[in-house]
């Protein structure tokens, strides 16, 4: 028995190698592909080579010749790791080849028998369906990932009646005639992410918080999401402070203070009660006032906020925040891990997606949004940042402030809003200390002038120097346009008892709609009992110039006589990464580049550090022939079968790319 399985063996690896080398000897013998002039080939008399496509070079390459290498090399291994094992398990090794091995080969047909390579990878049994779609929205867990929520049209309409992020209603929808959501991977840490971001202060009386673990994952994000709010109150006071509006825009110092003081014992137990951490934050912003830089050309950066202030004093403890000037956000290491990995600090106030056109970013925006929206949470949700800065939409200039008003834009989003989140609304009732404050075009009474007249030396102007070419008929018309601009919607809601009244005055006068979204979104941005996210597509159009011309930006050479979003009411509103400021929720954001031909949108670009920013990549392999699954059952894609060799083909031909997919699929009819 062992003779024969040896020769079986010895004639097997024979075969193989004398296989490979005919195929290989083949292949090389065929001439590359090139042309010769026919003048030349008639008086040299020299025959050009037989022309051979590159492609199918390759392919034959691939087919014929990389399987019978790989086959060789196999035998040669198993040769020789087959002679150093133990007798007994040689010998049962040989026997169980000869039945299984063996015993396959003599039944393989003949090769020349075979025609068509792709006809011999497909299956002639039925294709069993898969089994795609979940139960329930609450059987989320990461096992899960890959599979399909199925949810129903009207919700998609209920939450965006007017228009949703991506291409989701002009691609999947209306292909499929079906609204359902993949769960990705990035999808489902995303909704981990937005779920833990709510406000539980009790967390500071908790018994089990200690030394020894307040510096866990779990102990950490609760802590932060309350000590947010406090730091926020403390703030708020200073909203005229033209020096913390441009420190505190955008998210980064907020959370680097924050996460720098989690990292303290000694700290943590100065915040036990809401008095110890109104008292500690009104010291670190008042030591804040006194040591930054006022002149500092760009305070948004911690490691410029670090070294300038250098120590923070609370009580008998010295913070020295020069150490970490190199590390601003010093998060728990098991949080970097568990979330997005090293492109991502792991916790902040705010997530940037970003990535190619197609990667997938709206994907992630809906599926939080959808999870947000039917777990009770207020969503309010800008689909499109590039509409608001294209002509879609009029605008009109509020003299005193000098910012551009939508109120067509203002009463859609309104209208949205309200549709998405009719139950809350009913019962929100309105924090009448808050409300009243914004005028026409959004300026709260406590904002810096939000057009200042800055000069510019490389070009040595004002920015109001435009005053000087306007006429007095055009001066006449804004003098009398002043009592209509002054008006605010407190003249007409004195007392609302709930926000749903506000909305539904915004809605039905378009004057006062861009005072109403302003009032709405102060009053989410405080609330504690409802959680608040705020998602916002395509982002990246409120820094560039918007189209809407105006001969006052004329001067700026960047601008090229285009009104900049930032002096528009609606992007002002929106633009800023200020996930930090919302007391009980947290905002999410992701770019657009549909518009731009072959735009790399980074977060560095807009002044964000770039470990705020998460970069999608398209479908994995394994998501992608879930999506295939996908747009085969519900007839998106008229494809009846599909083999395992040509979906990994048609995934290395999109790259994953979600865009680039369902534009073959609405256009690729073949069986594969």
């Amino acid at each position: 028995m062992k003779l024969a399985a040896s020769e079986a063996f010895k004639k097997l690896k024979l075969k193989h190698y004398q296989q490979a080398k005919i195929t290989t000897t083949k292949f090389y013998q065929t001439k590359p592909f090139f042309s010769m002039p026919e003048q030349i080939e008639k008086e040299s008399g020299v025959l050009a080579p037989k022309r051979v496509n590159q492609v199918d070079l390759f392919k034959r390459y691939t087919y014929e010749v990389l399987p019978a290498l790989e086959q060789s090399v196999e035998l040669d291994l198993l040769d020789k790791v087959f002679q150093k094992v133990d007798p007994v398990v040689r010998e049962s090794i040989t026997q169980a080849y000869i039945r299984k091995q063996v015993e396959q080969l003599a039944q393989q047909p003949d090769p020349a028998s075979i025609k068509d390579l792709d006809d011999n990878t497909k299956s002639n049994m039925p294709r069993e369906k898969a089994k795609l779609f979940l139960k329930d929205w609450l059987d989320l867990n990461p096992i899960q990932i890959g599979k399909w929520i199925p949810l129903n049209y009207e919700l998609f309409k209920k939450t965006f009646k007017f228009l949703s992020p991506g291409d989701f209603q002009k691609n999947l929808i209306e292909l499929s005639k079906n609204f359902s959501l993949m769960m990705t991977d990035v999808g489902f840490k995303t909704i981990d992410y937005v779920d833990s971001s709510i406000r539980v202060p009790q967390i500071f009386q908790y018994k089990k918080l200690s030394k020894d673990n307040f510096h866990k994952e779990g102990f950490f994000i609760i802590m932060f999401n309350v000590l947010k709010g406090d730091f926020n109150d403390e703030l708020r006071k200073h909203r005229n402070n033209e020096l913390f509006q441009r420190v505190f825009a955008t998210s980064v110092n907020f959370d680097a203070l924050l996460t720098v003081i989690l990292n303290h014992w000694e700290l943590i137990q100065q915040l036990r009660t809401p008095d110890q951490r109104k008292e500690f934050f009104k010291s670190l912003v008042d030591q804040l006032l006194e040591k930054i830089d006022k002149q500092q050309a760009n305070a948004s950066m911690p490691e410029l906020l670090f070294s300038t202030v250098k120590t923070l004093q609370f009580q008998d403890f010295t913070l020295d925040l020069t150490k970490y000037a190199n590390n601003p956000l010093p998060v728990p290491k098991s949080l970097i891990e568990n979330r997005f990995g090293e492109q991502y600090y792991g916790y902040s106030s705010n997530l940037l997606f970003y990535g190619d056109h197609g990667a997938g970013k709206s994907g992630v925006l809906m599926q939080a949004i959808i999870f947000a929206q039917q777990t009770g949470w207020i969503v309010a949700v800008v689909p499109s940042g590039y509409n608001w800065t294209s002509l879609k939409y009029e605008a009109k200039r509020h003299f005193k402030t000098g910012l551009y008003m939508q109120p067509k834009a203002a009463q859609e989003w309104l209208e949205q809003f309200k549709e998405a989140n009719q139950e809350h609304l009913k019962t929100f009732q309105v924090d009448l200390s808050l409300y009243g404050k914004f005028n026409l075009s959004g300026v709260h009474d406590d904002d810096p002038d939000p057009c200042p007249n800055l000069y510019d030396e490389r070009r040595g102007y004002h920015f109001k120097d435009f005053e000087k070419f306007t006429t007095q008929e055009e001066r006449d018309f804004e003098e009398a346009q002043d009592q209509i601009m002054s008006a605010r919607i407190t003249l007409k809601i004195p007392k609302p008892q709930y926000l749903q009244e506000i909305i539904d005055y915004g809605i039905s006068n378009a004057h006062y709609a861009t005072n109403a979204v302003y009032e709405v979104m102060e009053q989410l941005y405080n609330t504690e009992k409802y959680k608040v996210l705020v998602a916002v597509d395509g982002i990246n159009w409120f820094y560039r110039p918007s189209q809407i011309p105006s001969f006052r930006y004329e001067s700026d050479k960047d601008l090229r006589g285009h009104v900049p979003p930032y002096h528009m009411s609606l992007p002002r509103l929106f633009m800023h990464f200020d996930g930090h400021k919302i007391k009980n929720g947290t905002k999410i954001t992701a770019s657009s580049i549909f518009k731009l031909f072959q735009h790399d949108f980074q977060p560095k670009h807009v002044l964000l550090p770039q470990k705020y920013g998460i970069k999608l990549n398209g479908a994995p392999l394994d998501m992608f022939r879930s999506f295939c699954e996908y747009g085969i059952q519900t007839g998106m894609w008229k494809c009846d079968e599909f083999s395992q060799n040509t979906l990994e083909q048609f995934w290395m031909e999109t790259q994953g790319n979600y865009f680039e997919t369902i534009k073959c699929m609405k256009v690729h009819w073949r069986d594969i």
